[in-house]
């Protein structure tokens, strides 16, 4: 790959004195040889006619010689260029070991280590969490991996000491005070103790407050706008919001923006509870648990309430590492921290309030209603005050990250980090400890290959979150305590939070991965269907999301652990998952018995994700060119600026990027060409299976080749963030400013555009243009 892109000499003209070039020699050398025997053009006085010269027989010799041979280099040129025009993609032949890797997962292996994870509620920062931390290290030592450890970070946590809700005034009938906890299921065994973890919000504000209740359906902006439009007056209201939109912290902040003293959010039956689940791609009874797989009457959706699009981690540390000594700011100086206090509602819990709102106020069109056929969900004011009390008990606590390593031998420098997160707000049988049971096997199949000899040539790094629930926490941390070291050797992060909530794979990947995941998903079988994942996965996003030759690969947005991995370091991310009817979500009912009976019975799915993340993990250790192509980015770019241009032509502002679109259409220029040469070099390295084999001259083009692909996401990093939140770097991705999991692209210029700001729009479409102009320069350094 050396030189690939250097640009040719331009011609310039020499100096009057210049001695004679080789050029110059040689075409007098050859003027010498045909020309010394030869007589100028004859005069045929009879004809009239000029004859011409009589050629030599050395110059006839020479013309032959001469044109055979400006046919071979013609010839040979013409198939070089067909070569350099077309180069035949090299198909990826599985190896021995990853071929015996696959053989290695054991169903019935996940299955005892989800056992052992449920065994009891988990919250981060607590006894049970450490014991869980101690667990999770002795055993990725027992199953191998023995360079494990524990790194410990104190962070500020939340914990529930008095909860109130209740109507306390207006008409009598109305009047009720709310339960605040979830009914024991007799045949769920850890459903028996539903005080275990109380349902509250993490990070929530501490207080109590009074005040009507008014429904604003989703609690989005667009949501409590049109209550002030119609002229509901919000101020020193309660907000009573329903999960599904947004993120549950910005639907509290927008509450805040408006006027709001508190906000309660509740999970309505329409979104997931059992209404409107028949047919595909549902796989369970359309009924509430624990005959079906959905939410019941008193389920509740406990959760973090920080403003996640605004940073993340510990937010009395924005930017460094919660270590023990660590300077912090006060959490009333915090930007993510909620300044209302609120709390989580189940659906009775909140009927009673949709019925003292019925009649009153207004009622929206579009989403506006939920799914109770025994209120209209009109917005109120209610009559009567709500009262609303969550006292919690703020404190700095220890949490525990688990860290295995298993060291490189070829290039050691570059480290492949695959996560899952182990705290749960209860039991979290399916999240996150699916994702935690299947780590486990994935640690136990590596134990395995180890055992054999095998050795990654790339660094692999497993690491068991904690504190992920609360926002992030424990990832976050990490990532700032080695953020040097990261920026320097990360290579890709693969997360898997919810490993099996259902038969349907998904994922959201940086999409120089995506051609990665499509190889090895069409690799490995589904032992449900026997069909390929890829086959599977190609047939649910056609009939789910659109028709389309390839599987959908989403974008990365929040909510999982890759966020400071891709958003603040800009190392290339996978986040996935297989979905399906998963109703329990962060409830006392998302348990062991819950995974049993409908999300996976005999653990094949777990089986099967384990070994996408080991293909994933040795292809990307082991292969000898890594498998990231920057052309699938630039092709994604493409589409992306596309999208902002709709965007801001929707908006207030003109669409039309120049600066931006330029500087995407150099890049794909470059990463077509780096695209390939790549093919040509793998060509070269076909038939080595690891960076071990290579000769040394080839193995020095490949190392060359590895370290721009490994350093181009960086090079879409802007130093300066995002305006108002710039712990986020990354200037293709980030969470939406008022969505919060979901993703946008180029965050900094939407976020901009919303606020109609003109230059800083200008500002940021010459920042967004400047690091894609420095990711194209690393590919070419």
């Amino acid at each position: 790959m050396a030189g690939s892109y250097t640009q040719l000499p331009q011609d310039e003209p020499g100096p009057a004195n210049s001695s004679p070039s080789p050029l110059d020699k040689a075409r007098q050398w050859w003027d010498n040889a045909t020309h010394a025997n030869e007589s100028a053009p004859l005069l045929d006085r009879k004809r009239m006619t000029l004859e011409p010269p009589k050629r030599s027989q050395a110059k006839v010799i020479l013309l032959v010689v001469g044109a055979i041979l400006i046919a071979l280099i013609l010839g040979g040129g013409l198939v070089y260029w067909l070569d350099e025009a077309d180069p035949e993609p090299v198909e990826h032949v599985l190896t021995a070991t990853e071929k015996l890797f696959l053989d290695l997962p054991s169903n019935d292996s996940i299955r005892e280590y989800l056992k052992a994870y449920t065994s009891e509620a988990h919250l981060a920062g607590t006894e049970s969490d450490k014991r869980q931390a101690e667990w999770t290290k002795e055993k990725l030592i027992e199953l191998g991996i023995e360079d494990t450890r524990i790194d410990t970070y104190h962070i500020l946590l939340n914990y529930p000491v008095e909860r109130r809700l209740a109507l306390v005034s207006g008409p009598e009938e109305f009047r009720y005070e709310a339960e605040l906890r979830e009914d024991v299921v007799d045949e769920d065994e850890t459903s028996k103790n539903p005080d275990v973890v109380p349902t509250f919000h993490g990070y929530s504000k501490n207080g109590s407050v009074t005040g009507p209740v008014v429904y604003a359906n989703y609690g989005r902006l667009e949501d409590f706008q049109y209550l002030v439009d119609q002229g509901v007056n919000l101020t020193g209201t309660i907000a009573l919001v329903r999960y599904g939109g947004s993120f549950r912290g910005l639907k509290v902040r927008a509450a805040e923006v408006y006027g709001c003293a508190g906000a309660l959010v509740y999970s309505d039956p329409i979104d997931d509870g059992p209404l409107n689940k028949e047919g595909y791609p549902f796989t369970n009874p359309p009924e509430a648990y624990p005959e079906g797989p959905w939410r019941s009457p008193s389920s509740v959706q406990r959760g973090s309430v920080e403003y996640l699009s605004l940073i993340a981690g510990d937010p009395t540390t924005p930017g460094w590492a919660s270590t023990k000594d660590a300077p912090r700011i006060k959490p009333e100086d915090s930007p993510g921290l909620a300044k209302i206090p609120s709390l989580p509602l189940s659906y009775r819990d909140a009927l009673p309030l949709l019925k003292a709102t019925q009649g009153r106020g207004v009622r929206g069109e579009h989403d506006w209603a939920g799914g109770s056929k025994e209120v209209d969900y009109y917005s109120g004011p209610t009559e009567g005050d709500v009262e609303l009390v969550n006292i919690v008990d703020y404190k700095i606590t220890p949490i525990w990250d688990v860290i295995g390593v298993i060291k490189g031998t070829k290039e050691p420098e570059k480290a492949i980090v695959l996560g899952n997160h182990r705290d749960a707000w209860v039991y979290g049988a399916v999240d996150p400890s699916s994702g935690s049971a299947s780590l486990l096997e994935l640690a136990a199949s590596f134990g395995k290959l180890l055992k054999t000899g095998w050795r990654p040539s790339r660094t692999i790094v497993l690491a068991s979150w904690d504190a992920e629930e609360y926002g992030l926490v424990g990832s976050v941390e990490w990532v700032e305590d080695h953020k040097e070291w990261l920026s320097k050797e990360g290579l890709a992060y693969i997360n898997v939070d919810v490993a099996v909530s259902g038969p349907h794979f998904g994922a959201e990947a940086s999409p120089s991965l995506n051609k990665l995941l499509y190889e090895v998903t069409s690799n490995v079988v589904d032992p449900r269907t026997n069909r390929t994942v890829y086959e599977g996965w190609a047939e649910h996003t056609n009939r789910t999301i659109a028709p389309s030759t390839k599987p959908y690969i989403g974008q990365l947005g929040s909510g999982s652990d890759f966020v400071p991995f891709l958003d603040h370091l800009g190392i290339a991310s996978i986040s996935m998952d297989f979905n399906g009817d998963y109703g329990v979500y962060h409830s006392n009912y998302d348990s062991f018995h819950w995974m049993e009976k409908f999300g996976d019975p005999g653990f094949y799915t777990h089986q099967t994700m384990v070994r996408i993340w080991g293909l994933l993990t040795l292809r990307l250790a082991d292969s000898p060119i890594i498998p990231l192509h920057p052309g699938d980015y630039a092709d994604a770019l493409s589409e992306y600026v596309t999208r902002l241009d709709a965007y801001a032509s929707s908006s207030k502002s003109k669409g039309l990027f120049p600066v931006l679109t330029k500087a995407i259409h150099k890049l794909s220029k470059v990463a077509n060409r780096f695209e390939k040469n790549l093919v040509r070099l793998e060509a070269k390295v076909q038939g080595f299976e690891s960076l071990a084999d290579l000769p040394s001259r080839l193995a020095k083009h490949v190392a060359k080749a590895n370290e721009r692909l490994t350093y181009f996401e960086r090079g879409l990093l802007d130093p300066e963030g995002i305006k108002d939140r710039t712990w986020f770097k990354h200037v293709v991705y980030a969470p939406g400013l008022w969505t919060g999991y979901s993703s946008q692209v180029f965050p900094a210029i939407a976020d901009a555009l919303d606020a109609g700001d003109k230059a800083l729009v200008k500002h940021t479409e010459q920042r967004a243009a400047l690091s894609i102009n420095n990711a194209r320069k690393s590919l070419k350094a």
